[in-house]
Formats: C-alpha cells, structure tokens, sequence
C-alpha cells in the first residue's frame, strides 16, 4: 500500500524535472522560481528516497544482504540529501514563520533519523537500526501525505495560504506518531514471545 501511494508521488517529483516552470503551483511559482536549484534537487532526491524506502522493508530483500545494502545506501543518501536541501529552503517557505519551521523542523528531523539509524548499523545494532529507519520512512513519507491532504485542505480551510500552514506541520507529525505507535507495538508482540523465566 505504501509503495502504491509512493509510485505516483514520486512521478509527480520528477515531473519537476522535465516540465520546470509548468509543473510549479501558482502559488507557490514565484517562491520556486526564486531557487530552482533547491526544487529541482529536492524533487529529484526526494523522488528516489520515497521510492527506495518501502524496498527495505521487504521480507524477500532482507535476505539478500548486498541488495538490501545497496538499496539502503542509496535510501540513506537521497533521503540525507532531501533532508539538508529541505533544511536549507525552509528559511524562504511560503506562507510565513508557520511553515518555515514546520518544513525546517522536518529536513533536520529526516538528517537525524538518517544519521542515527546508520551508526547504528556501523554499530552492528541492527534492532536499532531498523527502528530509526522506519522512523526516517516516516518522515520521508510527507512527500505523500503532503500532496493527499493539501487539496482537501485548501478546501477545508478556504485558501491556499492557511492550507499550507497547517501542512507543513500536518505532512509529517502524525507520520511520526504512526511510526512511535507501530514500534511500540512490535516491541511489546516481541517481548510477549519470550520465553518466561519461572520464579525460583
């Protein structure tokens, strides 16, 4: 289901590339055009780091260790990459201080579940690891939940302006909680198929 939803969004980040100034939103045209190079390599970095995210997770793919490697290494690089060029546009996002720290706030979020969930695997953690990658998947996942709720948004709350206020923080922070939710629950399912040690 996630990589259905990712499929479509990603096209959509490197229609960017190919059709430049076309594909930009009116509203927010003026702002992209500003700092096509912030667009364009968020859209192309961001486009491959939702497509390889759901890739890792495949039970098929853990097994093969240099693919899940391989792939994880280029998750780990685009999504570090979205993260900083995120971070470094989100002074000049529109719609004022609201959306400049809730995009901000993201890009910095993604660089550190990247970063703590590769040292963890250099670490040899692997429990850890796969918990702070699915927490970075999270995040990257905004891509997606940005673009299914702005419309509805926009409608909902009677503008453009006001929509993209709250998506700035609405995109990514119940993608958060979801993960925390989801992890939980797998550590609590995992600690109940432990063997009891009987009380002597």
């Amino acid at each position: 289901m996630v990589f259905i939803l990712a499929v479509p969004i990603a096209a959509y980040a490197f229609w960017y590339l190919l059709a430049g100034d076309r594909a930009f939103p009116p509203d927010l045209a003026a702002s992209f055009r500003a700092r096509p190079w912030g667009i364009y390599s968020h859209a192309l970095f961001g486009g491959i780091a939702v497509l390889l995210g759901p890739l890792q997770f495949r039970r098929d793919l853990l097994r093969r260790r240099r693919l899940h490697r391989a792939i994880g290494l280029g998750f780990v690089v685009t999504a570090a990459l979205t993260g900083a060029v995120g971070l470094a546009m989100a002074p000049f996002a529109f719609g004022g201080a609201i959306t400049r720290i809730g995009f901000g706030t993201l890009g910095a979020a993604v660089l550190v579940a990247v970063g703590t969930g590769y040292r963890r695997i250099r670490g040899r953690d692997v429990a850890g690891h796969r918990e702070w990658m699915i927490r970075a998947y999270a995040l990257i996942f905004a891509a997606v939940t940005l673009r299914l709720e702005l419309p509805f948004l926009t409608v909902g709350l009677g503008g453009f302006l006001p929509a993209y206020q709250v998506v700035a923080w609405s995109c990514w922070v119940p993608n958060l909680v979801a993960a925390e939710l989801y992890l939980r629950s797998s550590r609590v399912a995992a600690s109940a198929t432990l063997p009891r040690i009987a009380d002597a």
